[in-house]
């Protein structure tokens, strides 16, 4: 689902996020609290710079709101982003958060459930998280004590710069982990488990472990945000019995001498999986060769064109 909002941008978006589980936002400017509401578990990042604050252009009692609801809110002096995530739907346009955007202005903001989409946008949010201020109570004490007067200038920006990653999709091939290894690696995993539960974008979503190890590309180079489209190869008797599983999110990577686990995201109860002859079709007729079920390999270029085979 691709949807372009443009007059029909706030109503939209405050409707779909009226349940929402997970609500993280990346938006310059926010000077009102009636479009979205911002609790216990979301994450705002935000221009509430001193210039930000002296020009209307954020509201001090607005952070002051969602901060007492429980969100986790963040300052980044010069963000110029419009960024959104709802859950697992993805927005990214030109609105600040106020009751003049799509009012007195003419927006634009891509509605996306993209789940490659989605990953990007996630990763440029905890990248603009991790490069602001957290906007605690004494950074709020400090903003409402500041004037404000209306000039319409845009603060000064400041040179700080957030890099933009990439979304790569992967075809990794598994077989079943022995019980050996399980038992002496337990403890190394409950503590993935743990860092991993913290950054689950729905709490009803559940962690599937993937564990790897010696020299490939993608032990070297994947990483939180990439999809996975795991082949677990089971075997029956004599026979090995492909099984193709739908793109998941990696949400933690962890490592060792020996190995590396990287933490899945998956839907609750998601154990259908594909032939693997139907997805090796899907994967010829759309230019890949030399694929087999023990293929380990990036498919990033028609990315989009392999997830929707899996829908």
């Amino acid at each position: 689902m691709n949807q372009l909002l443009s007059d029909d941008l706030w109503p939209t978006l405050a409707k779909l996020s009226e349940k929402h589980r997970r609500l993280w936002a990346a938006i310059s400017y926010v000077t009102t609290t009636s479009h979205l509401e911002f609790g216990k578990g979301d994450v705002l990042v935000c221009d509430a710079s001193e210039g930000a604050i002296k020009a209307g252009m954020t509201s001090a009692s607005a952070l002051r709101r969602f901060v007492s609801n429980g969100a986790k809110v963040y300052s980044f002096d010069g963000l110029h982003a419009k960024t959104l995530l709802i859950d697992n739907k993805a927005v990214i346009g030109s609105a600040n958060l106020s009751e003049n955007a799509g009012v007195n202005t003419c927006e634009a903001s891509l509605l996306s459930d993209d789940p490659q989409v989605a990953a990007l946008v996630r990763g440029f949010i905890e990248q603009a998280r991790k490069a602001a201020k957290p906007v605690d109570e004494i950074f709020l004490k400090r903003i409402e004590a500041i004037p404000v007067v209306r000039t319409g200038k845009m603060p000064k920006r400041n040179p700080k710069r957030v890099a933009v990653g990439t979304s790569r999709l992967w075809l990794v091939s598994t077989v079943p982990l022995s019980d050996r290894i399980s038992m002496a690696e337990a403890d190394a995993e409950k503590r993935g488990m743990a860092k991993a539960a913290k950054n689950l974008k729905q709490s009803d979503y559940e962690i599937r472990t993937l564990r790897w190890f010696g020299k490939s590309r993608f032990r070297k180079e994947a990483k939180p945000g990439d999809l996975v489209i795991e082949v677990m190869r089971q075997k029956r008797g004599k026979r090995t019995f492909p099984q193709v599983y739908r793109a998941a999110s990696i949400i933690h990577r962890q490592d060792s001498d020996k190995w590396t686990r990287f933490y899945l995201e998956t839907p609750p109860d998601d154990d259908a999986y594909y032939l693997w002859n139907d997805f090796k079709s899907d994967l010829v007729r759309l230019g890949f060769k030399n694929v087999s079920p023990k293929s380990n390999r990036e498919l990033t270029e028609r990315a989009t064109q392999v997830l929707a085979c899996l829908e």
